[in-house]
């Protein structure tokens, strides 16, 4: 194999283990699909334990850079991120982000508003078919008398996902939908009890036939009012918990 590593410091071994691959990877010297070193190999190569190694490993793993193949012919192979993976991990990271309250309702609404106008003009100009009858079938679903809040949120993240996935382009409805799929359940779960799920889901029906009718301004305006009921909705919301601080 050609390509040359530096052995290392083992305080800081599996971190800068995983850099250098990552770099080769990056830098093309690694191909996707290609098969790394052995463990004892890297071993050798970075003058480490091969426990060592298996933690530097991981790391790259976890970024989607390499997977484990098991078998005779087995062993750990360059990967290329999929964008389920990307936006895998950009919900997985969001949803930390809103749970450890380092973001404010205000943000989120602004952050789902700029997201979802951006969408628009391109998922009313491309309005795949079966898009927007999957967006139709949501609708159907989120009308429902005896829909849970729980069913109807699931709804509503896959909803929004399918009009990112409407714009026909991969980076746009990966990083939408992985930033909805982070942040809309807390919403949800601070506005559920305030919120007519009868009303949102009005608004879609309306969004939909705006986006498949090639009406992007009208679709903006459904979607500016939905924005603007869900924060008349954290309003009523803060104000009920205020009252129940007091008693």
């Amino acid at each position: 194999m050609s390509t040359k590593f530096t052995p290392i410091h083992i305080d800081t071994a599996p971190k800068v283990i995983a850099q250098q691959i990552k770099e080769r990877i990056l830098s093309g010297d690694l191909k996707t699909a290609e098969r790394l070193p052995t463990e004892d190999e890297l071993a050798a190569l970075f003058n480490v334990s091969r426990h060592t190694i298996r933690e530097g490993l991981k790391r790259l793993a976890a970024q989607n850079l390499i997977e484990a193949r098991r078998g005779a012919a087995g062993g750990n192979f360059v990967k290329v991120p999929t964008w389920n993976n990307i936006q895998e991990d950009l919900t997985t990271s969001l949803t930390v982000a809103a749970s450890m309250n380092e973001l404010t309702f205000h943000q989120l609404l602004e952050c789902r508003l700029q997201l979802g106008l951006m969408c628009i003009p391109l998922a009313a100009a491309n309005r795949p078919s079966e898009d927007i009858k999957a967006l139709r079938a949501e609708v159907a679903f989120q009308l429902l008398d005896d829909v849970s809040d729980i069913d109807f949120c699931a709804s509503d993240v896959k909803f929004h996902s399918i009009i990112a996935r409407c714009t026909q382009n991969p980076v746009i409805s990966a990083t939408v939908s992985g930033v909805i799929g982070g942040l809309e359940p807390i919403a949800n779960l601070m506005l559920f009890r305030f919120r007519e799920k009868s009303n949102i889901a009005r608004l879609h029906e309306r969004l939909v036939n705006h986006i498949e009718s090639g009406d992007s301004s009208g679709a903006a305006g459904c979607l500016v009012e939905e924005v603007e009921y869900l924060r008349q909705s954290h309003t009523s919301a803060k104000k009920w918990r205020d009252e129940q601080q007091k008693d």
